[in-house]
C-alpha cells in the first residue's frame, strides 16, 4: 500500500486564507480610530431638548387668588392661627387678605351682642414672573379676654364690630367652612366660643384744671377687661389710650389742648369738657409804678420807676414850651424825662400815667446864682393810670391770668403822684 508523503503547504494556505478573512471582517466592523481625519459624531437629532435634571427645576407657575388653595391651623383659646398656600405663589397683582379676631361675648356659647377685643390682619400678595421668595405661610396672634369670648379666623379684612342680633355675620368667610370662600382651606373649623365669666367694661373719666391753664384727664377702668379711651382735644390733639383692667392712666393736656376735650369709650357716655379756672387760684399781684420830679437850675426832671411785676406803661409828656415826648416804661425799668428849665415851665402828663394837674418848674431854694439844687418841695401832681391805659392794662391782665377789667378799674382810680 502506497501512502503519499505529507506536505505542510496545504494547511498553511488554508490558515492564511482564514486569517485574511478575519482581518477583513474586523476592519469593516471596527469604529474609526483616532487617526481617521474625519471622525463621525454620534448620531442624534440636531433639535433634541436636554433632559431635565435635579439641578434644573421646571419653570415656576402661579395661580389667581380665586384658584388658590390652603391648609390651616387654629387654636381659639390661645388666639393663634396659621395658613399655608399650597399651590402658589399668587400671580402678580393678586392678593388674599385674612383676619384673626377676638370678641367680648355675653356667653360661652354663641350669643350677641359681641364687641371687638383684638384683631390681626395679614395678606398673601402676588409676585412678578421670575421672582423668588414669595410668602406662602402667614401666622396670626390675638389677645383673648379672660371672660366669655368668641374667636374667628376669616377670609378678608372686613371686621364686624359689633356683632348684633340683626347685623352681619362672617358665614362662609370663616376658614374651614364647608362651602364658599372658607372651603378653600383644609383643616379644623376655625372658630371658637368659650371662656368663663362675664366681661365687664366700666370706664370712667375724671378731670382737673390747674391755675396755669393745664387740664388733666384721669382715665379709669373699673372693669375686668382692657378698655381703650379715644381722647380728642383742641388744636387737633388726638390720642387713643388703652387702660388695663382695674387700672387708670393720667393724660396731662396743655392749655391749648385742654380748651375743649371729648373722651369716648365703649360702655360710657361721651365725656365733654375743658379747662375751667379753679376757685382757689391766687390772683398775681401787679406792681404800681413810683413817680417823682425834681427842679434844678438846668432842667425839670420827671422820674418813673416801673417794678418787675408791673405792666408796660406809655405816656406823653407835653411841656408848655417845647416839644412833647412819648415814653414807654417797661416792667423792671427806671426812666427819666427831662425838659430845659424856664420860668413858667409846666408839663402835662397823659396816657397810662396822667397828672392830676400840670407839673411846674420852680427855682431851687437859695436861687440858682448860689448853685442850689433840689426844689419843688410840696409840689405834687397825681398821675393816675387812665386814658390809653385801657390797652396796656388789658394786655397785662391777660398775660397774668385774666385780671381783666377789675385790674383796669382799680388802676384807673388810683391816684399816682409825681413826688418832689
Amino acid at each position: 500500500m502506497f501512502r503519499p508523503t505529507l506536505s505542510l503547504r496545504r494547511p498553511f494556505s488554508v490558515a492564511a486564507a482564514g486569517l485574511t478573512g478575519l482581518v477583513t471582517v474586523f476592519a469593516v466592523a471596527a469604529p474609526a480610530t483616532a487617526t481617521n481625519p474625519s471622525p463621525v459624531p454620534p448620531s442624534a437629532p440636531a433639535t433634541a431638548e436636554p433632559t431635565p435634571t435635579a439641578a434644573t427645576p421646571p419653570p415656576a407657575t402661579c395661580v389667581d387668588a380665586d384658584e388658590a388653595r390652603y391648609t390651616h391651623t387654629f387654636d381659639g383659646p390661645k388666639g393663634e392661627a396659621s395658613i399655608t398656600l399650597v399651590n402658589g405663589p399668587l400671580c402678580q397683582g393678586e392678593e388674599q387678605e385674612l383676619a384673626l379676631v377676638s370678641y367680648l361675648a355675653p356667653s360661652a356659647k354663641f350669643a350677641v351682642p359681641q364687641y371687638l377685643f383684638d384683631k390681626s390682619v395679614k395678606k398673601f400678595t402676588g409676585v412678578a414672573e421670575g421672582e423668588i421668595g414669595a410668602v406662602t405661610k402667614l401666622e396670626f396672634k390675638v389677645e383673648v379676654p379672660a371672660c366669655f369670648t368668641q374667636v374667628d379666623f376669616v377670609f378678608g379684612s372686613e371686621i364686624i364690630d359689633p356683632i348684633t342680633e340683626k347685623g352681619d355675620r362672617y358665614g362662609d368667610r370663616k376658614v374651614g367652612s364647608d362651602k364658599g370662600i372658607g372651603s378653600r382651606s383644609k383643616g379644623k373649623a376655625a372658630w371658637y366660643n368659650g371662656g368663663a365669666g362675664s366681661c365687664v367694661e366700666a370706664p370712667a373719666v375724671e378731670h382737673r384744671s390747674d391755675c396755669d391753664g393745664g387740664f388733666d384727664l384721669v382715665l379709669v377702668n373699673r372693669g375686668n377687661v382692657p378698655t381703650t379711651f379715644a381722647v380728642r382735644g383742641s388744636g387737633g390733639y388726638t390720642e387713643d389710650v388703652t387702660v388695663a383692667a382695674g387700672a387708670s392712666a393720667t393724660k396731662e393736656l396743655t392749655a391749648e389742648q385742654g380748651k375743649e376735650v371729648t373722651v369716648e369709650a365703649r360702655g360710657m357716655e361721651t365725656f365733654t369738657g375743658g379747662w375751667t379756672k379753679p376757685e382757689d387760684c391766687q390772683e398775681p399781684e401787679v406792681g404800681e409804678p413810683e413817680t417823682a420830679f425834681d427842679s434844678t437850675c438846668e432842667e425839670l426832671i420827671l422820674e418813673v420807676v416801673n417794678p418787675a411785676n408791673g405792666i408796660n406803661l406809655t405816656s406823653t409828656f407835653t411841656p408848655s414850651v417845647g416839644t412833647p415826648k412819648t415814653v414807654t416804661f417797661e416792667p423792671g425799668t427806671t426812666k427819666e424825662v427831662t425838659f430845659p428849665a424856664a420860668e413858667g415851665l409846666s408839663v402835662v402828663v397823659t396816657g397810662d400815667l396822667a397828672s392830676e394837674e400840670p407839673i411846674t418848674w420852680t427855682a431851687p431854694k437859695g436861687g440858682c446864682a448860689d448853685g442850689g439844687t433840689g426844689g419843688g418841695e410840696g409840689d405834687e401832681g397825681g398821675l393816675p393810670v387812665t386814658g390809653a391805659a385801657a390797652g396796656g392794662i388789658a394786655a397785662g391782665a391777660a398775660a397774668l391770668l385774666a385780671l381783666g377789667a377789675v385790674l383796669f378799674v382799680v388802676a384807673r382810680r388810683r391816684r399816682i403822684r409825681f413826688t418832689a
